[in-house]
């Protein structure tokens, strides 16, 4: 696949996804609206710092739990999978993203609910969908006891001959569990008791998970037709085999981790906006990932293909590491045996310095971040 003439270097924006104008927009006209609401019962409330801006929210339902909420979809994924004919891996993506968003509040999954629109039904298509959702809760422990189809082909009609068009979200509630905390609950996680000197462990992720899909088919399409069947160099699969993983899912990881009295000071799940997700824990310091490993063969790929600089490809994908955990340099050893236990692979990628700013340093890559970008960064 080579690059017409006159190449200009895509971007996430121009791709389709302009996180910078969505988050202004719905912090400008949505937000003040949203915040208005209400519940009629006095006794449900949010808790503070966790109610926007988070991964998940927790509300407090005395005298049961606090319980966790989250929503989340799979995005231009779906696209990929249309193509392919391969929907199994969207019903597992779906579960994925909501649970492994509530994990980063410290509350355990307790099930999901599912809600497809879709142009046209087609049994095999939605028999793959299901048995997707049906992995990913079984993986993840959790029920999914009703959703909703809804039929909308006005709104997603394609004239194309591939599958339906669709789109599937997820909603997911998890809850605290008995700890030390008000109420005799866990108390919520969000990154407050991060100090310097801390230790951040990252799980590996399983591909691209469900971010950067936008950008990645600008890429991979550009100057001619994206062949799923082409092989990623340096690996044994196809390139449909690699974009259409699953997500990993990383429920036992951190249930493992709380077993073994490991109280983590920071859960971070990676997804859209890469590593710079470590700049939404609430402690004002900073991340210096000085053991980040090298990425994995189809994000090379993807960066060659698309001669996109290190900033653009950290501020769109995982890179290989889909979540972070922060614990105390005197944790390391039990937390990383308890993480292997669980059957995941833990790797130390970095520390808390004190320098303020929540900036996120990644000194193989030469960037620095701060808020939702990274740039150029050198010694």
């Amino acid at each position: 696949m080579t690059q017409p003439d006159r190449y200009t270097t895509p971007t996430y924006a121009t791709s389709g996804v302009d996180e910078a104008l969505e988050q202004s927009v719905f912090a400008k006209v949505m937000r003040p609206w949203l915040a208005k609401t209400a519940v009629r019962n006095s006794m449900v409330s949010a808790i503070t710092g966790l109610s926007s801006g988070y991964f998940a929210t927790i509300l407090q339902l005395p005298p049961g739990p606090p319980i966790a909420l989250t929503t989340d979809g799979v995005g231009t994924k779906i696209l990929l999978a249309r193509e392919a004919g391969q929907y199994e891996c969207i019903g597992i993506d779906v579960v994925a993203n909501n649970v492994n968003d509530l994990l980063c509040v410290g509350a355990e999954p307790i099930a999901l609910l599912d809600y497809l629109a879709t142009d046209r039904i087609e049994e095999s298509v939605l028999e793959d969908l299901a048995r997707g959702l049906f992995i990913g809760a079984s993986a993840a422990g959790i029920a999914i006891p009703g959703g909703e189809i809804a039929q909308v082909g006005a709104m997603l009609a394609d004239p194309g001959t591939a599958g339906p068009m669709l789109d599937l979200v997820g909603t997911a509630i998890g809850a605290l569990p008995a700890g030390s905390g008000p109420g005799g609950w866990r108390v919520p996680v969000d990154g407050s008791l991060v100090r310097p000197g801390d230790v951040v462990i990252g799980l590996p992720s399983s591909g691209m998970h469900s971010n950067g899909y936008s950008l990645a088919r600008t890429v991979l399409t550009r100057g001619s037709t994206m062949r799923l069947d082409e092989p990623v160099p340096g690996t044994q699969q196809s390139l449909g085999e690699q974009l259409l993983q699953p997500t990993a899912i990383y429920v036992n990881a951190i249930q493992g981790l709380w077993s073994s009295g490991i109280t983590p000071r920071g859960l971070v799940h990676i997804s859209g906006g890469g590593m710079l997700n470590l700049a939404r824990l609430a402690a004002d310091v900073s991340y210096e990932l000085d053991q980040f490993p090298a990425p994995a063969p189809l994000f090379q790929y993807i960066q060659r293909l698309g001669g996109l600089p290190n900033a653009s490809m950290h501020e769109t994908f995982n890179m290989g590491i889909g979540f972070c955990i922060v614990v105390s340099s005197s944790d390391i050893d039990v937390a990383t045996s308890s993480i292997e236990k669980s059957g995941y692979t833990p790797i130390v990628i970095g520390s808390v310095t004190r320098a303020p700013g929540r900036t996120v340093t990644i000194p193989s890559a030469g960037i620095r971040g701060q808020g939702d970008v990274f740039e150029n960064h050198s010694g």
